[in-house]
């Protein structure tokens, strides 16, 4: 169907979880509690199953939230009615990050800095929403409102929001759309003239002002989780199309109608330079046949333009089959864009819009991830952010019960900088050969730092397959791997043509563990090995 290089060890493979209007979750807005918690372990093991390692989920699309807040009310998604907390009452957001990381994937908590209201001919706003509690930091452009961009005050309020946010709850990275300024579907905004006017510096255009907006925005969200949080990512998802090189010499290959830069104000390219951002995922909506904004050039002016942050695809999921542009039609075009961007140099992965478009296996994507996504994945390293591993998991054992292989060990203690796993990988192989902690094939399971044992249920036979065990931290850096301790009776045969030089480098390198070698060469090269710690 598609060709790959060989499948890596580290990529993201992330989902976009709307929840403005219940697009993606919960399914309904008149849905229980309890049917939104069984509805999102659903979602959860239904895209790890397809390989994805992460979920970035809205949890502020209008001023609103999907968990209990001090500064804004409850979104509308969850109760049918904006301000209302679910019944019986639960926390949505601490119950997605525990379930999320359960199953050793990341939550990303995506949230919208500006838009207040989305339709006000429909959407029925609660007394204590901004729009109403201080109606002149909103900006009306047709039926949509924003908080307004050029107002210290809005910073200000929109800050407090998000260290609410960080300082409050364990996600792994902080998520942005591209909405900033509104797209000028219904013409030139004109509301904020009067802001410009007041706060423009010099002879400055409005168009170079909101942009200085926006950038002294991010700039501040950026300080702000350095200050506050400092181990968390921080990623923005802005529309695909940074500039037309016909309207600047830096730009891409394409004639869009619409840029980032020039009408929604987001110098994405400057955050990226200055490194206010960890990673770029511009959504690349179009296909590989599309005339104006062809995937695969716009997605290497990005390749070229990421400054050594990560770079993650964004993929529309949701057009697949439906949209009238003539190169979704063609089912293979999603697989080709997921496959075109992981082979693709400086690309570290894809995120898929949306959810609902996946799990309805809208073009027989969800069918064709199981191929393109066959092994897990570790998410990449961030080494600007943090670059020391976690130390090595303590005391590992290794013994035969009914149920099966049982693996257990203790928390290590925190490493130079302070932290402790937060996940631990198990690598397995079959019939006693050291397992290849570099290929995503040997990768047996992603645990969670509180889950200190684990039972491969596959056999109750030391003998059939050998085990190493790493510890991850917080940003996904791997500490060397350990041979689990076996019962001091039981011998393991390794078949494989080792000598006994290389069993020693392996030991000194790597293993952190004492191995004597009992037997050395006998049948073919083979060698009877005890695992032992002294």
């Amino acid at each position: 169907m598609f060709s790959q290089k060989t499948l890596p060890k580290r990529e993201f493979r992330g989902v976009w979880v709307a929840t403005l209007n219940a697009i993606d979750w919960p399914f309904s807005e008149k849905d229980s509690a309890e049917q939104q918690r069984r509805d999102f372990i659903s979602l959860l093991n239904f895209h790890q199953k397809r390989g994805a390692n992460a979920m970035i989920v809205q949890v502020r699309a209008s001023a609103d939230v999907i968990y209990p807040s001090n500064i804004e009310p409850w979104s509308l998604s969850i109760s049918g009615k904006q301000g209302m907390p679910p019944k019986p009452f639960y926390d949505p957001l601490e119950f997605m990050i525990e379930e999320t990381h359960k199953r050793g994937m990341e939550f990303h908590a995506w949230v919208n800095p500006f838009r207040a209201v989305t339709n006000t001919q429909y959407v029925k706003v609660c007394d204590d929403h901004i729009s109403k509690t201080h109606p002149e930091w909103v900006l009306e452009y047709n039926t949509l409102k924003i908080l307004n961009p050029g107002l210290p005050e809005v910073h200000q309020y929109v800050n407090s929001v998000i260290e609410e946010l960080i300082s409050n709850y364990d996600i792994d990275a902080l998520h942005f759309d591209d909405y900033f300024y509104p797209y000028p579907d219904h013409g030139e905004l004109k509301a904020d003239r009067s802001t410009w006017r007041k706060y423009r510096v010099a002879n400055e255009s409005i168009r170079d002002w909101r942009r200085r907006n926006i950038n002294t925005f991010v700039e501040g969200v950026h300080r702000l989780i350095v200050n506050k949080k400092p181990s968390l990512k921080f990623g923005v998802s802005p529309f695909g199309v940074w500039r037309n090189e016909r309207d600047d010499y830096d730009g891409s290959p394409t004639r869009s109608g619409y840029t980032s830069y020039d009408h929604l104000y987001a110098d994405v390219r400057l955050w990226l330079m200055n490194g206010w951002i960890d990673y770029v995922a511009p959504q690349l909506y179009q296909s590989t046949k599309h005339r104006s904004i062809p995937f695969i050039p716009t997605l290497e002016w990005w390749s070229n333009n990421s400054f050594g942050k990560h770079l993650y695809a964004g993929h529309a999921v949701y057009r697949v089959d439906r949209s009238l542009e003539n190169g979704w039609r063609d089912k293979e075009e999603m697989p080709l864009q997921i496959v075109t961007a992981r082979n693709m140099d400086k690309v570290e992965g894809s995120i898929l819009y949306n959810s609902t478009s996946v799990w309805n296996n809208q073009g027989g994507i969800a069918d064709s991830l199981k191929a393109i996504y066959p092994t897990p994945a570790l998410i990449p390293q961030m080494p600007w952010i943090d670059g020391q591993p976690p130390q090595i998991p303590l005391e590992p054992e290794i013994f035969a019960t009914d149920e099966g292989v049982k693996i257990q060990w203790k928390t290590p203690a925190m490493a130079d900088d302070g932290d402790l796993p937060k996940y631990y990988v198990i690598y397995s192989t079959r019939s006693g050969k050291l397992p290849n902690i570099d290929s995503p094939h040997e990768i047996l399971k992603i645990l969670p730092s509180s889950q200190l044992e684990f039972i491969d249920k596959r056999t109750s036979q030391l003998e059939d397959y050998t085990y190493l065990i790493t510890s991850l931290d917080q940003l996904q850096n791997e500490s060397e791997a350990v041979l689990p301790q076996y019962p001091k009776d039981q011998n393991v045969i390794l078949p494989q043509p080792y000598h006994e030089k290389v069993v020693v480098d392996l030991n000194s390198s790597a293993l952190k563990a004492t191995w004597q070698i009992i037997n050395n060469i006998i049948d073919n090269e083979n060698f009877t090995m005890t695992k032992d710690f002294n």
